[in-house]
């Protein structure tokens, strides 16, 4: 069963023809409803959602999640200063270091925003700095999930966090510089299995959290999945939000006015509301293999070929016929990886053909890059009265070239346009 709706597939086309390919679509009403999701399943209880723009980090996005009421999860300093322009308050920035500099602690500290240490190292700098106060520190659970082993962030060997036995030391470090650590996070992974899942490293957070007497707040992170197949069940939010309240009903009978919980998903408000869009450009037999070569590729969306990731396929050109012909769907990158499906099952294809990868809402753009100087496509924002807004135009490949020329330093004129 296709994921796209005929109604869907007549609008997605539209905007190809009249926009032109490649390009990434989103639905704003898809994400509307996810925030509204989240939102409603805890709204009796001190519970705030941030969103890891990670994920998905265009301008317009950011303004439409940040009005629905939720907050800014980050990961680097630009993306903390990406944040300001959509928020004046710093405490709606959680700002997860990973590896940070000296220069980008001291700039999000004279900002205030919210400080999420990883290491005890970055801990003792940070209880140095003559005008820190307070912070929150991520611990690794020992307990890790995701749909890859390249985002499961919470074993015991993962890079990320002050692992469990060092907790004592953390606390130590910060009351002896008078800093308060308020704050308590943790993220297992990317694409979580099961609200269980997510629920057994809670458990683990609340337990550890009374060695900390400043706290003000605990973050459990995000990793809320995408079903990116038909068959696949989404996440139950009702049974997470079921399971979860059950926790803070026991734990707030313990905490101080005015505690908090956190979390911050990313591709739950993303990944279901976009498409990738791109024309059929090539059609090949190679002996057992047929492939259809297209206008984008691994360059465009990676997830593929880091994390062996799928998404459907939708021919939007034929929808609605019958699926018979078996593809394989390559990039127009020059590498032999660059492949965005394997074995589809897809009505017969033509040139020119309009195709739509389905849930690349998430770590599609933001992980673009302009590989053989190929040209980054336009980004579209379906609006919810049915128009449609290019939230970020396509660059020709004379204005990539010509950036790209530039910012090196050289002169733009090609020789033949000084003969």
């Amino acid at each position: 069963m296709t994921k796209i709706r005929e109604t869907s597939a007549q609008t997605l086309l539209r905007v190809a023809n009249q926009t032109g390919t490649p390009c990434y679509v989103y639905n704003e009403t898809t994400i509307l409803r996810q925030s509204r999701l989240v939102l409603e399943a805890f709204k009796h209880h001190p519970v705030k959602w941030l969103y890891a723009i990670k994920a998905n980090d265009n301008p317009h996005i950011l303004k439409l999640i940040q009005r629905a009421g939720i907050g800014f999860d980050t990961v680097s300093f630009e993306e903390v200063l990406l944040c300001q322009h959509f928020t004046d308050d710093p405490r709606q920035i959680f700002y997860t270091e990973n590896s940070m500099s000296d220069a980008e602690m001291d700039a999000a500290i004279r900002l205030g925003v919210t400080l999420n240490i990883g290491s005890l190292k970055r801990l003792e700098r940070f209880c140095d700095h003559p005008e820190a106060h307070e912070c929150c520190v991520r611990i690794n659970p020992a307990i890790g999930d995701g749909h890859h082993a390249r985002v499961n962030t919470g074993d015991s060997e993962s890079k990320f966090g002050i692992r469990i036995g060092q907790i004592e030391e953390a606390v130590a470090v910060a009351q002896k510089s008078g800093k308060r650590i308020i704050g308590l996070h943790a993220h297992i992974g990317s694409g979580i299995k099961e609200p269980e899942n997510l629920i057994a490293a809670m458990k683990v957070l609340l337990e550890l959290s009374r060695e900390f007497p400043d706290l003000q707040f605990i973050n459990f992170g995000g990793g809320m999945p995408t079903p990116y197949r038909s068959s696949e069940k989404p996440f139950d939010m009702a049974r997470f939000a079921e399971l979860a309240i059950k926790l803070f009903d026991t734990d707030l009978k313990n905490r101080p006015d005015g505690f908090h919980y956190l979390f911050e998903p990313g591709r739950w408000f993303v990944a279901e509301a976009g498409f990738l869009l791109t024309k059929v450009q090539t059609i090949k037999d190679q002996l057992e293999t047929r492939y259809l070569g297209t206008d984008t590729g691994m360059h465009h969306l990676m997830r593929p070929i880091i994390y062996d990731a799928w998404h459907d396929v939708v021919n939007l050109s034929k929808f609605g016929e019958a699926a018979d012909q078996l593809y394989t769907i390559s990039g127009n990158i020059c590498e032999s990886g660059d492949i965005l499906a394997f074995d589809r099952l897809l009505p017969e294809a033509e040139m020119d053909d309009i195709l739509a990868f389905c849930d690349a809402g998430a770590y599609g753009m933001t992980m673009a890059s302009q590989y053989n100087r190929r040209a980054l496509p336009a980004e579209v924002l379906l609006k919810s009265d049915g128009s449609y807004q290019v939230i970020r135009p396509a660059q020709t490949a004379e204005e990539t070239v010509a950036e790209f020329l530039a910012k090196c330093g050289f002169e733009t004129e090609t020789h033949h346009q000084k003969k």
